[in-house]
């Protein structure tokens, strides 16, 4: 708490003495009522206790004068030091608000932490002289097919398609930017487990309905308009783990498109409750298959046991497969499961292209892939790594408005993208987002045509491991990409 700024409390003030106090910092007003000091205090003399006003306002801190109160959790502790980590700052930060409150972290997006591999550590080999370039007016096939086995493949013309985000986690605008751009575009996008909007129907014959535990706003009438049916079970943020989402911050007509009565919380279990077994599986893809009238039907699943899961999967009779990596983004979820659980695309996308291979199914069953992806040098490796096609998520937010202040959970995000408060939401202009967003997708579309003429192919699809290289050892053992240091030689 600050206290009073009179002159009678200042009179009574023992900063000016204090050893403590930083009295060499520039543009410093000494006293607590001022707030927390700009500079790192020498923390050795406080003297905060012997303080009358300390005494009279019953302040509970010493070194007051580096004190930060934390207004979400009410955890008041000294500030970050100038020179100190972030990332440990923070860990003593969330075991002092975990003990106030005794609740765990809720974080918003996709986890930052640094792992031994990635993406990054994977270049493309430019074509040359034993592979000849391609020049700019060459044509690239950057057209994808998703589910070609099925009786009504899913064909998007470029392979970055947009992922499920469910309406609540993002706001009304941004569902509509998505499918007005996913129909301009002609691209596949996915509804999201929270339900499909009336408007979002304009992109019908691109929309992939996810059928997740909660089952929110699925009907056979919203199923007979799919061009694509994702059985969700898990995501990359948090996989093996269930949601839940109070009625008290759901809006009425979140939880009329989510088919709950007012009053009803949205629970989404952690597995499917009619999905127990290989057996149950098979039936539900057969009767998703049957009510779609041929549509691709697929899974979604965090990154885990692959080749465990995919064996399940095909044996079941899916036509896709979609991948969520580590690091995939998320309105709000516990951070102990965000930080620690699941592996990275780098690592999953090549193991479950080569074990599709192995079960014989590598041109029947698509595999999609998602998770902390950005760029279109991240598109194309996930693509040369063995990926059909890519779904993006923060990235399309990024695109539409979203600057990452990371406070999506609070439903207090600034520029109207994960918030349903009107007068936030209004900062998301639909026709100005889907200019954005539009832009985004073609660019990245022609970017990954550019690499792929670079490594000498005209074709997205005939990229593949080879025509990467790999600066980490291990990682290249992993992918099957050469690693930096071996000698190049045969096809490419």
């Amino acid at each position: 708490m600050k206290v009073p700024d009179t002159k009678e409390t200042r009179d009574q003030c023992l900063c000016p003495g204090c050893p403590s106090y930083p009295h060499w910092c520039k543009g410093e007003v000494l006293y607590c009522s001022a707030g927390c000091t700009s500079c790192d205090i020498n923390a050795k003399g406080c003297i905060c206790p012997d303080c009358a006003i300390y005494a009279q306002y019953s302040l509970e801190w010493i070194y007051f004068c580096d004190k930060e109160s934390d207004e979400e959790s009410g955890v008041v502790m000294r500030k970050k030091r100038s020179h100190e980590d972030n990332g440990v700052y923070q860990e003593i930060h969330d075991i002092k608000t975990i003990a106030s409150t005794g609740k765990s972290m809720v974080r918003s997006m996709g986890s930052q932490k640094q792992l031994p591999f990635s993406l990054d550590d994977l270049h493309l080999v430019p074509a040359q002289i034993a592979q000849i370039p391609r020049n700019r007016e060459d044509p690239v096939n950057t057209q994808i097919v998703i589910g070609p086995a099925s009786a009504r493949p899913l064909v998007s013309s470029s392979p970055v398609l947009i992922s499920g985000m469910s309406y609540g986690a993002v706001s009304k605008n941004v569902k509509l930017i998505i499918s007005q751009v996913a129909a301009q575009e002609k691209i596949a996008f996915n509804s999201g487990e929270g339900g499909v909007l009336p408007e979002e129907l304009v992109a019908k014959d691109h929309l992939i309905v996810q059928y997740s535990t909660g089952r929110f706003g699925i009907s056979e009438t919203l199923l007979e308009q799919a061009a694509g049916v994702e059985i969700r079970f898990s995501q990359g943020a948090y996989p093996g783990k269930g949601s839940f989402l109070p009625a008290a911050k759901m809006t009425q007509d979140i939880a009329r498109i989510r088919g709950l009565k007012k009053g009803e919380d949205a629970y989404s279990p952690a597995h499917h409750p009619d999905i127990r077994n290989p057996a149950e599986l098979a039936e539900k893809i057969d009767w998703l298959r049957s009510v779609t009238r041929g549509a691709p039907i697929g899974a979604k699943i965090g990154c885990g046991a692959i080749e465990q899961d995919i064996a399940v999967l095909v044996s079941a009779g899916v036509d896709f497969i979609a991948l969520d990596g580590f690091g995939g983004g998320t309105g709000g979820t516990n951070d102990f499961v965000r930080e620690n659980v699941g592996i990275p695309l780098v690592v999953a996308v090549p193991r479950a292209a080569r074990y599709l291979r192995e079960l014989g199914v590598r041109d029947k069953v698509s595999l999609l892939c998602g998770g902390s992806l950005r760029t279109s040098g991240d598109f194309t490796k996930c693509l040369a790594l063995g990926a059909d096609a890519v779904y993006i998520g923060t990235a399309a937010l990024i695109a539409i408005n979203c600057e990452q202040y990371r406070l999506c959970h609070t439903g207090l995000c600034p520029t109207g993208v994960t918030t349903q408060r009107p007068d936030l939401v209004r900062r998301c202009d639909v026709p100005k987002g889907v200019v954005r967003l539009g832009n985004f997708i073609r660019a990245m579309t022609g970017e990954i045509a550019d690499l792929t003429r670079i490594a000498g192919k005209d074709t997205i699809h005939d990229l593949t491991c080879r025509d990467l290289v790999s600066f980490n050892r291990d990682l290249a053992l992993i992918t099957g990409c050469p690693w930096v240091g071996e000698r190049s030689g045969g096809d490419s």
